[in-house]
């Protein structure tokens, strides 16, 4: 059993100073790679973060931002809800549950944000618009750069009205996407003329201005003409088809043209434009590039180096199934292709779960794996995500391991030892530290009850091993302790897959009195109820800390949570002082104590707050990743 800070000697005390100042020392040391870049280079240093489970590239780009390094986050073809930085840092009014019935789908729009805005370097949605917009804001095309973010945004919002989550418009949506939203908008009707003037002139006199468009339009149509045979030929096809489209609009005039053929214009003209700008990425250089661009293989020794690699796919003892077989070798040569164009800007790439793959197969070496509950199960299935996984792993110049649980599989996996990064999880105790200093007024009562809440998914019986939660171990320990003594009560939020079972497993065991249901929240929301009660019980089922974990200890508060002592010791450096219990027995009696001591005398939570401080700092997580950073970049700047 740990010992509470609160109650160590002074030798334990001093020992603690001393363990603190290393760190610190050596988070000093570390971080002056971003000043010493920033000198000698005459820039910040860049990163590309791509993948965002969890918000995990999110956090971790918003604290290196603070830090100095200019780092941008690439989240395609993904809209999770905890995927998303309106998640994290949205200043969502109250009850906004009602943020869609799809996770996967969460509509932002059916709340207020409170004037809080996207920040411009996270970028989300499908993954060619992803890349467009990124290429046009390192490029510094600020015009193509903000339509293409209104593109983003409106596929976002399609995306989240589509399916189940179909409804009338919701008062929040900014005019400039209620304007694009009509079917036939002015504005596309002044498109639509605008190609039209531009590939087949006017026959009547026109005005100054509309000749001055004429004049443009009619140069991007020649621009487009004459570049003869290098034309692809889905771009000349569609060029084709929307002269056609043009001449019917054109003899109809836009009064008497249909609503469909103005809707099949503007779709052709899209697509023409589509497929132009994709040839013309691939023709014009990036601008200002990183050290990536130094780092990249030449295409004749990356062409060698995909086909050693692929040689080794190919020999691989895994009995892959038969989907994965089939697109095994399409998937790995051509999903990293189109993402080519944008990664010689940065000097580092950071993929994380299996998205270290796109910079590998591009010949980056600069590239880091990150580890988010990845290397649990995934690199030992035998489909085409375990490959993968396992061979971008394997084959990274760098690894983060953010939890400790993983670590067998680190060794399973045989990753060099030189190459693995113990990584805090993505994690601002900043902001956290901030919240609880403006609200001191946020305690636990003193009379009454004690309050355990559990924020925690409800997925206890089904499914993936690292998604599950163990919400059947508290109900249990809460009916053990319930037969001494009922002065307590359970608050549970109403979210997860087998919320059903875990209300019949309530019922069943006679604790329905003492259990409180609340809807969904958002960030700002759980904090408070974190602060309002006297423990926080997160999981059961992975002995690794986990972002409920984190932000509990942070915030001053007792954590009931399952951890392997020995391994939690090894990663941080540290074993936290939480309550740790991993069954039924053991959180029987992580309750009683705190029933027991409902005021925290014994500055458990305190001392949680202590060890974040020290352990898992926002300061301490940007060092861990520019050590790794360092050795990425010896003799490229």
């Amino acid at each position: 059993m740990s010992i509470p800070y609160a109650e160590i000697g002074p030798e334990s005390h001093l020992n603690q100073i001393d363990s603190t100042r290393a760190i610190e020392a050596e988070n000093a040391g570390a971080l002056r790679l971003i000043d010493d870049f920033q000198r000698r280079m005459g820039r910040p240093l860049r990163v590309l973060h791509i993948g965002n489970i969890a918000n995990n590239a999110y956090n971790n780009a918003r604290i290196q931002r603070k830090c100095g390094i200019e780092a941008d986050v690439l989240c395609y073809n993904y809209y999770h809800i905890m995927g998303c930085p309106e998640w994290e840092d949205g200043a969502l009014e109250e009850g906004s549950s009602a943020l869609g019935k799809d996770p996967f789908k969460p509509d932002w729009w059916a709340t207020s944000l409170k004037g809080w805005k996207r920040p411009r370097w996270f970028v989300q949605g499908p993954s060619a618009l992803c890349i467009q917009y990124l290429f046009a804001r390192n490029a510094g095309w600020r015009t193509t750069a903000y339509l293409k973010w209104l593109e983003l945004e409106l596929a976002a919002l399609q995306d989240a009205r589509s399916g189940e989550n179909v409804g009338p418009p919701a008062k929040n949506v900014p005019r400039r996407l209620n304007f694009l939203l009509r079917p036939v908008s002015l504005y596309r009707i002044w498109l639509g003329t605008f190609v039209a003037n531009g590939l087949i002139g006017r026959e009547c006199q026109a005005s100054r201005f509309e000749a001055w468009l004429d004049r443009i339009s009619a140069a991007a149509w020649l621009v487009i003409a004459r570049r003869g045979p290098e034309a692809d030929v889905e771009a000349r096809a569609a060029l084709s088809t929307l002269r056609e489209d043009v001449r019917q609009l054109r003899a109809r005039g836009m009064q008497e043209a249909s609503s469909s053929l103005v809707r099949s214009l503007i779709h052709r003209f899209l697509t023409l434009v589509a497929l132009l700008e994709q040839a013309t990425l691939k023709r014009i250089p990036v601008s200002k590039p990183g050290c990536v661009a130094r780092s990249m293989s030449e295409p004749v020794t990356r062409a060698k180096e995909i086909e050693t690699l692929l040689d080794e796919i190919r020999k691989d003892p895994a009995e892959l199934d038969g989907q994965s077989l089939r697109y095994r070798e399409e998937y790995v040569t051509e999903h990293p292709r189109a993402f080519e164009v944008i990664l010689p800007h940065y000097d580092i790439i950071q993929g994380y779960a299996i998205d270290g793959l796109i910079p590998m197969i591009n010949g980056v070496k600069n590239f880091c794996c990150y580890e988010h509950g990845t290397l649990r199960e995934i690199p030992f299935e035998n489909n085409l995500t375990g490959l993968i996984c396992r061979f971008s792993f394997q084959r990274a110049p760098a690894v983060f391991v953010t939890n400790s649980d993983v670590l067998p599989s680190v060794e399973r996996l045989g990753l060099k030892k030189d190459r693995v990064f113990y990584l805090p999880h993505a994690f601002d105790n900043q902001k956290l530290q901030a919240f609880r200093e403006a609200h001191p007024e946020l305690n636990p009562p003193t009379g009454g009850p004690v309050i355990f809440f559990s924020p925690s998914r409800h997925h206890w019986k089904r499914g993936n091993s690292s998604w599950l939660k163990g919400n059947d171990v508290i109900i249990r320990a809460a009916a053990e302790v319930a037969r001494e003594a009922g002065n307590f009560r359970l608050v549970f939020v109403e979210w997860g897959q087998e919320v059903a079972d875990s209300k019949n497993l309530i019922e069943e065991l006679g604790l329905s009195e003492l259990v409180e249901w609340t809807p969904t929240m958002s960030k700002g929301e759980l904090w408070q109820r974190y602060c309002g009660s006297h423990a926080v019980v997160d999981q059961f089922n992975v002995p690794a800390l986990g972002g409920v974990g984190f932000e509990t200890m942070a915030l001053g508060v007792r954590l009931i949570s399952a951890i392997d002592k020995q391994q939690t010791a090894l990663f941080f450096g540290e074993e936290p002082p939480l309550l740790a219990a991993s069954n039924v027995a053991e959180c029987a009696a992580r309750m009683r104590e705190v029933i027991q001591d409902p005021l925290d005398t014994r500055g458990r939570g305190q001392a949680a707050s202590q060890w974040m401080s020290t352990f898992h700092s926002a300061e301490r997580i940007v060092a861990l990743q520019c050590k790794a950073y360092s050795n990425l970049l010896v003799g490229q700047w």
